[in-house]
């Protein structure tokens, strides 16, 4: 059981779902990756630029403007790289993807473009003082947030591996729900099977009652999506069983 910070939800039946804060040590890992990533990026582009002659002389050669947008960009793709993967990836860049980690909503929700773009730009008041006041921040503040998780509303969290060979092993999907096989994937986004994944790991320790209707609920949203139809509420969590089945079945990420 983690004993550090954690994104909590409750939802009306009041079953708990959580997801761990990601601290200093993933995040600086995170970021040390990207930027061994984005040299390499410009190591190779300057390298395959300069087999057409003098590299220096054909920069020097450039206009002030072109050699001003050439600087910019070089230095903007920082920014740029972490806001395309972010908005694109689920929250992730190929470092963060490394270290296990994913930016998210405060809500528990995916970043969206708006998001990701306020979070890294403000790393511009960072930059002088070398990301001390980040380093700083993230160790020190109870949810681990930078100023632009603050001023984005996000949060970046560990990115949970969910077991699913119980789900995914030879005969686990119900014959009744056979038809799921291949739509589970476009079905579920990832939130959205991150909370069935909670609830199916968290069940035994609800009542029966709450049990129930939150099964229920659940499936009823999950059914209309996948092309199931009507699903009782005694089918639900028989459904939902199935569910994760086809999605592991497929290798949804």
């Amino acid at each position: 059981m983690s004993t550090g910070p954690q994104l909590t939800f409750e939802t009306p039946e009041r079953a708990v779902l959580s997801l761990d804060v990601a601290g200093l040590g993933g995040r600086a890992l995170a970021y040390l990756s990207d930027l061994a990533l984005i040299f390499l990026f410009w190591v190779t582009a300057l390298l395959l630029y300069s087999f057409g002659g003098d590299l220096l002389r054909r920069v020097q050669e450039l206009s002030a403007v072109a050699q001003v947008v050439a600087a910019a960009a070089f230095f903007c793709t920082g920014w740029t790289w972490d806001v395309l993967w972010e908005t694109l990836w689920r929250g992730q860049t190929p470092g963060k993807r490394l270290a296990g980690i994913r930016v998210v909503r405060t809500d528990g929700a995916p970043v969206g473009f708006v998001e990701s773009v306020v979070r890294n730009v403000s790393r511009a008041v960072e930059l002088p003082l070398l990301y001390a006041p980040g380093v700083l921040a993230v160790a020190l503040t109870r949810r681990h947030q930078r100023l632009g998780d603050v001023l984005a509303g996000t949060l970046v969290v560990k990115d949970r591996a969910y077991d699913l060979s119980r789900y995914a092993a030879p005969g686990a999907l119900d014959p009744r729900w056979s038809a799921l096989r291949g739509r589970a994937g476009a079905a579920l986004a990832p939130a959205d099977f991150e909370r069935l994944s909670d609830f199916l790991r968290r069940r035994p320790a609800l009542a029966p009652a709450a049990r129930a209707r939150l099964a229920s609920k659940i499936a009823s949203a999950l059914a209309a999506r996948a092309g199931a139809g009507d699903v009782s509420q005694a089918d639900a969590e028989p459904f939902l069983e199935a569910l994760a089945a086809a999605y592991a079945s497929e290798g949804a990420p």
